[in-house]
């Protein structure tokens, strides 16, 4: 469906801007790809095509400031678990990974690691952001798709995955890289460093590519490591300081239960860098639980050459043994492991039977241990064995989105309702859950203020100067709530529901859901920075 030529009318509903000021009853006018004029008098819109809003609350389309939904598009451009939350742009490329750029020597590594993501095996058939931008925009895509660069890519292609030193010239190869992506229309560039090859960078590294992107006014969004205490959010802030860089810190939260009701002391952390002059935010996703890929638990070692070299090296009774040793350390080796809290998501498309199991209860069931299954489960199956994580406290997750300084990303990818599995429910539910949980039933925060962090806030950040919020001139990209009937339906064990309670939505002026179903339009658009 299409706006009308003379536009079309969404009249008599409650109007959250994203600005995060007070909501008014208002009349919002849409007509091509634009809003084309916001009023508050219903004598304006009389003998117009209109739809009645009377109950209901006209928002901005979310804008997803941090997902995994790089080969979304490519393996379904219809996924329907964000724009059935009122999602129309989906900011891909974070956590260090992205489907570019691409060096021809190393397409299978750059195809093996953006498996970690969570997707089945990506042909990657293009070489840099500009071919990966025309693969996305011939699938169509339902939503709109803003692109970071992964330093992990950017690693793979210039310089491997191994743990090398890089001396001078390396470290140009990857600021040159950086630059091109950039030039290209790339927003940004994220680093992983907890993953191989993202984690091998030192300081002096992600300054020196900090200070790419301060020349181009771009932003830094960093998957921190996993260091003891608060070390992950002074080094993020170290670069940030060093580079003069826009710093994004990505999915805030504290894994280590020693550290568990210390968000107050991260916060003061982040606000105290603002007070000196830092240009710092963070983004947090509303679950107390993460996800990722199995592999990224074992040693770095043992990650150097990917799946291939995993099974490799398990093979050697000496390096199994050093394998497993130090993976008994812990999470992270530093956070004792509790197995129960570890659950399989994914193993496999032969092993559904698996998903939803903790660790706990598969080594019961199999007759093994449990470093001894995660190792064999990694070299059968590599980075296609997904886990969720519950190593967090419901009392830090309310704090971190409760702060100004916060913005919402799902950490979640854009699915269907038949993806296999039991993937983590943020894939389906992070924005209704904001919603329904953290606004109307905890008052954690106000709608204005989670309108605003899920909009506006997303896109100033980014500098998407023409999204986010609703006034004249903007990009229609709107959604129309039955605010009280908004709802998760995705839960832990039957994650693969669509949100309930977006009655409308609209995508550069094309209405991809209409009276709570979507009508098939495919109506994104691959952004690029400065286009």
């Amino acid at each position: 469906m299409r706006a009308a030529e003379n536009g079309t009318w969404l009249c008599n509903g409650t109007v959250v801007d994203g600005t995060g000021r007070p909501p008014f009853t208002g009349n919002v006018l849409l007509a091509g790809d634009e809003i084309k004029a916001v009023s508050a008098s219903v004598d304006e819109v009389a003998g117009r095509d209109r739809i009645d809003c009377t109950g209901l609350t006209i928002v901005p389309g979310f804008i997803d400031i941090h997902t995994h939904s790089d080969v979304s598009f490519l393996h379904e451009p219809g996924a329907g678990s964000k724009v059935a939350q009122g999602v129309t742009t989906e900011v891909i490329g974070n956590c260090g990974f992205s489907p570019f750029p691409v060096a021809r020597s190393r397409r299978d590594a750059l195809e093996e690691f953006i498996t970690g993501i969570g997707f089945p095996r990506q042909r990657v058939w293009w070489d840099d952001l500009a071919g990966f931008a025309e693969a996305v925009t011939a699938s169509g895509p339902v939503m709109n798709v803003v692109p970071l660069v992964g330093h992990g890519a950017l690693r793979i292609a210039c310089t491997g995955s191994a743990d090398v030193h890089l001396d001078r010239a390396d470290l140009e190869r990857l600021a040159t890289s950086l630059g091109k992506s950039l030039e290209q229309g790339a927003f940004g560039m994220s680093s992983g460093l907890t993953y191989v090859p993202s984690k091998f960078a030192n300081l002096d590294e992600l300054v020196r590519l900090g200070r790419v992107l301060a020349e181009h006014d771009a932003v830094y969004a960093t998957h921190a490591r996993a260091s003891p205490g608060t070390e992950p959010f002074e080094e993020a802030i170290a670069v940030c300081r060093a580079a003069a860089v826009k710093l994004q810190f990505s999915h805030v939260a504290l894994n280590d239960p020693k550290m568990w009701r210390r968000a107050p002391e991260v916060v003061a952390l982040f606000r105290a860098a603002a007070d000196q002059g830092l240009d710092v935010r963070y983004d947090v996703y509303p679950y107390h639980a993460s996800a990722s890929a199995l592999t990224q638990y074992l040693p770095g070692w043992l990650q150097e050459s990917g799946e291939a070299g995993i099974r490799e090296q398990l093979s050697s009774g000496r390096l199994y043994d050093r394998a497993r040793r130090e993976l008994s350390r812990g999470l992270f080796g530093t956070i004792p492991w509790d197995w129960s809290r570890v659950v399989f998501s994914f193993v496999d498309p032969g092993r559904p039977e698996l998903a939803g199991q903790s660790v706990a209860q598969a080594v019961e069931s199999l007759d093994t241990g449990p470093e001894e299954l995660c190792l064999d489960f990694c070299a059968r199956y590599g980075n296609r064995v997904q886990v969720v994580l519950f190593y967090r406290d419901e009392a830090d997750v309310e704090f971190f989105l409760s702060d100004p300084l916060s913005i919402i990303g799902s950490d979640g990818s854009a699915m269907t309702e038949d993806a296999p599995g039991k993937p983590h429910p943020r894939n389906f539910g992070a924005h209704a859950r904001l919603i329904e949980r953290y606004v109307r039933a905890r008052s954690v925060v106000d709608l204005p203020t989670a309108v605003h962090k899920s909009t506006l806030a997303a896109a100033e950040r980014l500098g998407l100067i023409d999204r986010g919020r609703i006034a004249a001139g903007t990009k229609a990209d709107i959604a129309v709530l039955d605010l009280a009937a908004v709802r998760e339906r995705s839960t832990w064990t039957d994650p693969c529901r669509y949100a309930e309670g977006v009655r409308h939505v609209w995508i550069n002026g094309r209405q991809v859901v209409a009276d709570g179903r979507r009508t098939g339009a495919r109506a994104g658009r691959f952004l690029l920075r400065g286009r």
